[in-house]
């Protein structure tokens, strides 16, 4: 179901756009008008007449952001680290969940962009509201991106190599579960119990091999579940307390994509959290930037690096490097975010 964010146009209607492109919006705006007063129902040219009126109306800051759930923040993932990502750039909160809420200027959390939630922010577009997306949940690319060319901006999980090329599209970090963090220092090596944890489905793709090279080791602990959020996984606060009590995690993909909340609830908890690369493919620096994360393609390689460490009393250093560097990037990630929201909404 995913969607092309191009789409084709008649000739007068290329002309106006390419008018529109080079910054000639008023000329644009009389061939959208006489393309619609010939057909009244050509969407194309109302939904471009619409970004003209935008770009001329652009005189003065945009009115103070309504941030606008379209999910129960209460039972979200998601809600604490996006409440500290969007630290200020709101000052108001509602939750909707009906797709009918509207603001003049708007942050919408919404996930599954399926097709009856579109009218939604057709009309929020077509009202004049100013909307950033703050698009969730698409692990494996498969929504309607349709979406965003209502949207003066979009905040997306998940990394896309071909989506990045698109300015008004920015990436974060999943983040790590609400109710996770907790304030305060983190345990050194010689007050934990596991040399590695593992919590988690181990039916995933790449589980298996990272379970068999891990237990080799020796000195870990495992808790396998049937499934994300299934009954038998480990309430937040004892998963936290495992964490605390673990050094090493590592963090495998999950079906299709190489990024999961494990790695970013292990950095919370001061741990080492060892990710995945593909051939050609290292999404956590693409991502990131440059980062401490051990980034191995086989797992075998993970417990040949963590067997090395420990035994040059690596650990510790690399537990604190790990800390000391995702404790100075998220205040990055919030500063991204805000420039961001200044650039796209200017």
């Amino acid at each position: 179901m995913r969607h092309s964010l191009a789409t084709p146009h008649s000739d007068d209607l290329k002309s106006a756009i390419r008018r529109f492109e080079s910054g000639l919006y008023e000329q644009a705006g009389v061939q959208l008008l006489a393309i619609l007063e010939k057909n009244p129902a050509d969407s194309e040219a109302l939904y471009y007449l619409r970004l003209v009126e935008r770009r001329l109306a652009r005189t003065s800051a945009p009115a103070p952001a309504t941030l606008i759930w379209q999910f129960d923040p209460k039972i979200a993932w998601e809600t604490d680290w996006l409440r500290l990502v969007l630290d200020g750039r709101y000052t108001k909160e509602i939750v909707d969940n009906s797709w009918s809420q509207q603001a003049p200027t708007m942050i919408v959390v919404d996930n599954r962009l399926v097709p009856e939630k579109l009218p939604y922010y057709q009309r929020a577009f077509h009202s004049g509201c100013r909307i950033i997306l703050v698009h969730l949940s698409d692990e494996a690319f498969m929504d309607d991106y349709g979406f965003y060319r209502f949207c003066d901006g979009i905040i997306r999980n998940y990394q896309s190599e071909l989506l990045a090329d698109f300015s008004r599209i920015h990436a974060i970090p999943l983040g790590f579960k609400a109710g996770f963090a907790r304030a305060g220092d983190t345990k050194p090596i010689q007050a934990r119990k596991y040399l590695w944890s593992f919590a988690g489905d181990a039916k995933k793709l790449t589980r298996q091999p990272m379970l068999g090279a891990m237990e080799a080791l020796g000195g870990g602990f495992t808790h396998l579940t049937q499934g994300f959020g299934s009954a038998d996984a480990l309430p937040i606060h004892a998963y936290r307390a495992l964490l605390d009590d673990s050094v090493v995690v590592p963090c495998p993909g999950g079906w299709s994509n190489l990024e999961t909340f494990r790695v970013y609830e292990a950095l919370e908890a001061g741990c080492i959290p060892i990710v995945e690369k593909r051939p050609g493919f290292e999404y956590f620096t693409r991502l990131l930037g440059p980062h401490p994360l051990p980034t191995v393609a086989t797992w075998s390689e993970a417990a040949e690096l963590i067997g090395q460490l420990k035994t040059t009393d690596g650990l510790e250093a690399l537990r604190q490097a790990c800390a000391t560097w995702w404790a100075a990037r998220k205040p990055i990630i919030a500063r991204d975010v805000k420039d961001f929201m200044g650039r796209v909404l200017a």
